[in-house]
């Protein structure tokens, strides 16, 4: 209710002029945030590690004794049937120009696989399995299909292979995508963990998660966070289905580069005016590419391109025909500091995913804090060396710091989350329970991936540039990733105003009436 009254205060900002603004309180209800949650199970002493087998200069899974293997959290095994999990990054040519991925022996781009999972309090190999299910796997990502450590994308199915079956995976809503994020340029272990619950407890929705450890066909793989994909469904992207006899459909749509098989490019406003990033698409996440029709895909790309037309028109802010009649504008102020405090580079143009019920308004999603707060190789004198912010020129973005009814409403939001869930002492306070709680799952995992803190152990694809920014531990990447965000917040502390110059009033004021 607070993010439609700051919604109608904006639009009407554009009518009677400046206007107090009574910045949203953080919503989504109660989350269900993993260390927080999950009881005081007694961690096992015995922590399986083989000293004399620590992988040293490559993944060596003799490293963690299977049979000796206890853990506290979650234990996910799969089975690939004795085959390569397809969608390995590879060059087709020496050039280099372009990237290809393997497919399975049948040319498909997935391929059958088991999986076991075993959640009880302590959880060993051979324990009974908690859930069993045949899946869909592949490997996932875009530049993190390079990492040594591979992260999976996988669909739950029945034993056909085929038939989608939705299951409750780690306590979490009944999904059939799930995201299987193994952190490996991250080696603090956690981006994806903190930001996914921190939007979780700002925004109306954001991805489930939950840490785990991972048997890839008996070979310890480490420890990963299974998240919900940005899908429709019950207890996710709260939309409706198709409407064949309307011609109409809710639907989720992803700004990123098409490597996924699954999408469809649409063809709107965005492409032909040329505003998106240099190979970035708005891709149709869902209906997706076997579900939607020509009619429906002409609906979507209709109705992304009158609220862009909206957003981007002279009068883009005014109280009929402007931006707030298309646009959720509590949930894009929330999602544009959750952008600015991780400092997400791809904002707006990848890894970008909003959605649309019919008749409703364009909602944002979070997805992707791997690269985020300092873990990022940037290019020198960019956009962001120079202003400091990362959505000031993103797509849609750049219009709305335009409106000083907006920007208004991002710096009252951002004052009054300083003293709750982005105040020094929550961050703080989050990241040592998150140690704490991961307890002996760290050093498994950096006993088989301790290698890359070893930069001469690692090709361009596994580490950051200049070779100095990688960590030489887990606690200092941790360090490192602690002081990144209370850094940010610090400078936002100070800078936060200057968003101001954006929407000020100017004879030359690009696009505005």
């Amino acid at each position: 209710m607070k993010k439609r009254m700051l919604a109608a205060a904006i639009a009407l900002a554009a009518v009677v002029g400046t206007i107090m603004l009574e910045a949203g309180l953080p919503g989504g209800g109660k989350r269900y945030i993993q260390h927080q949650m999950a009881g005081a199970a007694a961690q096992p002493a015995e922590t399986a590690v083989t000293p004399t087998e620590l992988s040293k200069t490559a993944y060596d899974p003799n490293a963690v004794d299977l049979d000796k293997l206890i853990t506290h959290l979650p234990l996910l095994e799969i089975d690939t049937r004795g085959e390569e999990v397809p969608g390995q990054p590879y060059y087709p040519s020496e050039a280099q120009d372009h990237t290809e991925y393997t497919l399975a022996e049948n040319g498909e781009s997935t391929i059958v696989a088991d999986l076991r999972v075993r959640d009880r309090e302590l959880n060993g190999l051979a324990d009974d399995p908690t859930l069993e299910s045949a899946i869909r796997i592949r490997v996932r990502g875009n530049s993190s299909r390079w990492f040594d450590k591979k992260s999976y994308a996988i669909r739950t199915v029945e034993q056909d292979g085929v038939t989608e079956d939705r299951l409750p995976l780690l306590g979490m809503e009944a999904g059939k995508d799930w995201a299987l994020h193994g952190p490996f340029l991250d080696k603090s272990l956690m981006r994806n963990y903190l930001g996914m619950n921190l939007a979780g407890q700002m925004m109306d929705y954001a991805p489930d998660v939950r840490y785990c450890e991972v048997v890839v066909n008996g070979e310890y793989q480490g420890l990963y966070l299974l998240m919900e994909t940005v899908s429709r469904g019950e207890g996710r992207v709260d939309i409706r289905g198709i409407q064949e006899e309307k011609g109409v459909t809710g639907y989720v749509v992803q700004f990123d580069t098409d490597t996924t098989p699954s999408v469809e490019p649409l063809h709107n406003f965005s492409n032909y005016a040329h505003i998106l990033k240099e190979g970035a698409h708005i891709l149709a996440e869902y209906p997706g590419t076997y579900n939607i029709t020509d009619k429906l895909k002409r609906y979507i790309e209709r109705d992304v391109s009158a609220m862009e037309k909206a957003l981007y028109s002279y009068d883009y802010n005014s109280l009929e025909f402007g931006y707030t009649t298309f646009m959720d504008v509590g949930e894009f102020i929330d999602y544009m500091l959750i952008l600015e405090v991780m400092e997400i580079h791809d904002a707006g143009n990848l890894s970008t995913y909003y959605y649309r019920d019919p008749g409703g308004l364009v909602k944002p999603v979070v997805w992707d804090f791997n690269n985020g707060s300092g873990n990022y190789s940037l290019i020198a004198e960019d956009d962001y060396s120079i202003r400091k912010f990362v959505t000031v020129q993103a797509p849609w973005f750049l219009m709305l710091i335009k409106d000083q009814a907006y920007v208004d409403g991002v710096i009252a939001e951002y004052r009054q989350l300083r003293h709750t869930l982005l105040s020094d002492e929550y961050i703080e306070r989050f990241i040592e329970e998150t140690i704490e709680y991961l307890g002996p799952a760290v050093e498994r995992n950096f006993a088989v991936w301790g290698y890359s803190f070893d930069i001469a152990n690692l090709d361009n694809h596994n580490k950051l540039f200049p070779d100095e920014r990688n960590p030489s531990s887990y606690e200092e990447a941790v360090a490192q990733y602690r002081d990144a965000l209370l850094e940010r917040l610090s400078w936002l502390d100070e800078h936060i105003d200057v968003l101001n110059q954006y929407s000020h009033e100017s004879a030359v004021k690009k696009y505005n009436p």
